[in-house]
């Protein structure tokens, strides 16, 4: 019996050991640049809703997290795979749950829209029929809802890898309609010149939540967990709502 509580004891000690050691590594945040969201400033730091609210995780869990901006695709690759731990806000849809392991509640809402050229006219009331001869651009792995998918699938598709070049083609004349999500689409129109202005129209296409997302392997659940936890006490306690109106994001909450 002495035996086997000094052996009980050893394991509790290399346990306790190992939780310590899982729990003080480091981490790598990872995702696509999101205005207000995640980005990279000129001075090398990171910034933005989804880099405060990891920033104050890795505080109260004392670890560290490392943050990289990479196109969207592969940022979505790198978790899938457990390259990563945690992919910074993609919207949450059945294809995506497949492969990754999206945390409880969302830290963002977006409006997807279509933009189109100041002066051209454009009848869109929400009926997908009355576009359906108009030449759409769209964000490349962008998520824009079940229904956009459905009753867009026949529909001639320009798929752009950054909002810059799609908000430069519609400017143009090359597009009638840009679909993205307001956010984005407006802090890129702040920074650029373009030959024509363009202007969001309604109705908005649909609203979509972002989100945290770790991989699916089982050893990340307790990463999810824990971040479950700490996010649910922050809307608790009023802290999340406080940076939400920082960032001047709108909250689904």
């Amino acid at each position: 019996m002495i035996l086997s509580k000094a052996f009980a004891q050893v394991v509790l000690l290399a346990l306790s050991s190992l939780c310590l050691t899982a729990q003080a590594k480091d981490l790598l945040a990872v995702g696509a640049s999101f205005s207000q969201i995640f980005e990279l400033q000129p001075n090398g730091e990171y910034t933005g809703l989804g880099v405060d609210i990891l920033n104050r995780f890795a505080q109260q869990q004392s670890v560290n997290i490392h943050y990289q901006i990479t196109p969207w695709r592969r940022a979505i690759s790198m978790v899938e795979r457990g390259q990563a731990d945690i992919l910074i806000g993609p919207y949450d849809t059945p294809e995506r749950e497949a492969n990754l392991a999206f945390a409880t509640k969302a830290f963002y809402r977006d409006n997807m829209v279509f933009y189109a050229r100041v002066g051209h006219e454009i009848v869109w009331n929400g009926d997908y029929a009355s576009i359906k001869g108009q030449r759409i651009g769209k964000m490349q792995g962008w998520s824009y809802g079940p229904t956009f998918n459905e009753q867009t699938k026949s529909f001639n598709i320009n798929e752009f890898v950054d909002i810059k070049s799609g908000i430069e083609r519609l400017s143009r004349g090359d597009l009638d309609l840009l679909a993205t999500n307001s956010r984005n689409t407006d802090a890129v129109l702040a920074q650029i010149k373009i030959p024509k202005a363009i202007t969001p129209i309604t109705p908005i296409i649909d609203l979509q939540d972002g989100y945290m997302a770790f991989p699916k392997q089982a050893k990340f659940d307790p990463l999810r967990q824990r971040f479950d936890r700490f996010f649910e006490d922050m809307i608790q306690n009023g802290t999340f709502t406080t940076l939400g109106q920082e960032y001047r994001v709108t909250l689904p909450y």
